[in-house]
This record gives structure tokens, sequence and C-alpha cells, in this order.
């Protein structure tokens, strides 16, 4: 079985400089780059026009973003090792978490927009509050020491996940703050971790070229998908937990059917490697209809199935 995909609207030049994180919403398509800009692209109409740049005080640069859609608050993490929070209606600046023993990194809300979690560089995980302000940190786990690079909460709000610049890999429960699983299978750094939509799955991808899929109550690995060439940047699940986007740096994105464990389309269209890739959400639903991608060619394309594949 093979799926094909058409990129529908192309915006060139979409920053000064790559763009590393998107997040998309029902209403937005939400960008950053290490031109230091957070910008807002409109999601309901085929053009995929801008419709706001909030400018920060991340001077190098913002590699990570997370939005939550409960609490309408935007997260966003820069080369500068800072948190800061925006308001994703206004663009208001809400404020700025930070530690003066060590920098953060990846920054994921939980789902229902009480907590946000991030990795650190001395490879912790820290989170906050986020219900009432001041932001105040109320936790703190402990991972084995090395940098974390990506994070996530599961949707049921049990389990979060992080991925380490050793290879680490780690499921912590968030009922115990107690780590449960320390994750077999990458033995160079992962850069992407994403639990499936109905948190019973966990994909990570990284270094290694390679997915690894594991059950998230056992531990045990599932499934191991390759086919990319170089370091896998971004994974994301669709809505029913069917397939699994992968965006690399070797200018592919791939999509995987998990029944099938392969991958059944490779989109070429980049021309240079991709940081990131986003199924994307449409007004009125969560149901993601295809598909955004962006990297260091400062492009953003979007893309949607073909009819009758």
């Amino acid at each position: 079985m093979s799926k094909q995909y058409l990129s529908t609207t192309v915006v060139t030049d979409a920053h000064d400089a790559d763009i590393f994180a998107l997040e998309s919403t029902p209403d937005y398509l939400i960008t950053t780059s290490g031109d230091s800009q957070i910008k807002l692209w409109n999601a309901t109409s085929q053009e995929h026009e801008l419709s706001r740049t909030i400018e920060t005080d991340h001077k190098i640069g913002i590699h990570h973003i997370s939005s939550s859609k409960e609490t309408g608050l935007l997260a966003l993490c820069g080369f500068d090792g800072v948190i800061s929070v925006y308001n994703l209606e206004d663009g208001k600046f809400r404020g700025k978490l930070s530690s003066e023993q060590t920098a953060h990194w990846a920054v994921r809300f939980s789902s229902d927009g009480e907590y946000l979690a991030a990795t650190t560089l001395d490879g912790k995980i820290h989170v906050w509050n986020m219900l009432e302000e001041p932001f105040t940190r109320c936790g703190e786990l402990e991972t084995k020491g090395f940098s974390g690079l990506c994070i996530d909460y599961s949707n049921d709000g049990r389990f979060i996940a992080s991925g380490h610049e050793n290879g680490g890999l780690y499921i912590f429960s968030t009922e115990t703050a107690r780590m449960i699983h320390s994750l077999p299978g990458h033995v160079s750094s992962v850069r992407s971790v994403t639990f499936s939509p109905l948190s019973k799955m966990l994909a990570a991808g990284g270094d290694s070229n390679l997915i690894t899929i594991y059950d998230v109550n056992s531990g045990e690995q599932v499934y191991s998908l390759s086919g990319h060439s170089r370091w896998i940047m971004c994974l994301d699940w669709n809505f029913t937990g069917e397939y699994l986007l992968s965006a690399s740096f070797d200018k592919t994105i791939k999509i995987w059917s998990i029944e099938l464990s392969s991958c059944v389309a490779t989109q070429t269209e980049s021309d240079g490697p991709l940081w990131t890739a986003k199924w994307q959400k449409t007004a009125g639903t969560s149901r993601p209809q295809g598909f955004v991608s962006a990297g260091t060619d400062k492009i953003i394309r979007w893309y949607r199935e073909a009819a009758g594949s």
C-alpha cells in the first residue's frame, strides 16, 4: 500500500533564518526560527497568509515551541536557555521561566494546559504550574545527567517522556514523579519523542536514523522503522494513531503505516535538511488534514493527501 501527498501551498523566505519548530492549531500554524521571531500563519485559508509576527527577546534564536489550546498560552525556548511565555491570541508577553543552575532546551504543555515541562542541559526535567501567575515550578524529575533534547506529555496526562544527547530515552509517571522505564534502542542523540494519541505507544528518533516504537506500559520495543539516511529531527502521530510522520536531515519526509510497519509515502520537495514537520489541524476539529514541513531552506510547505490515495 502506498499513499500520495501533494504540495498545495509554499511560502518562500518565511523567516530570515532556519525554521527550527512549528506548531499546528485549528486557527494558526505557528513557526519560529533563528531570526528570533514567532510567526502565526492563517490555518483556515488556502493561501495560509501571515496573520501576526511576535518579536521576542531571544536574540540568538528560538528552537522549541509548545502551545495550549486550553489556556491560550504559547511557550518557547531559545538558544539562551530561557523559556518565554506569550498569549497566543494577542501576542502579549506573560513571563519568563529560567534557572540559575542550568539552561533549558525542549518544552511541552500537558494536554489540559495546567503544566509545562522542560528538559535541561544537566539532565533534569523541570515542571511548572501554568494556571496562575507568577508561574511557579512545582516539580523536578531526575534522568541520568545528560542533556535533554526533546520531551512530550502523554494525552492522558499520566506520562512524560524525554530523549537525551547520549541516546537515553526515559518515561516518567506524573503521579509518582518517578522514572518507570529506561528504554533501549538508541546509542546516539534522541531528537524527537512523541506519544500516540491514546497514550499507549511512544515513538522516538534521532541520530541513529532509526525510529523505535515502544509499548508505554511494558517498556517493550514493538516496532523498528528504518529508511532515513540521516538524523531524524521530528516525529508526529496522526489523529487516529495509524500513521507516523517523520522529518529528517536527509531532506525527506516519510509517512509510516504502523499496521504495516513500513513507509507508505516519501516527500522529496525540500531544498535542504528538515528540522520539523507536523500533521495539520483544521478549524472546528482536531483531526489532522495533511501536514506541514519546514527546515534549513526557510520554506514552509503545506501538503494534502491526493484524492483516491
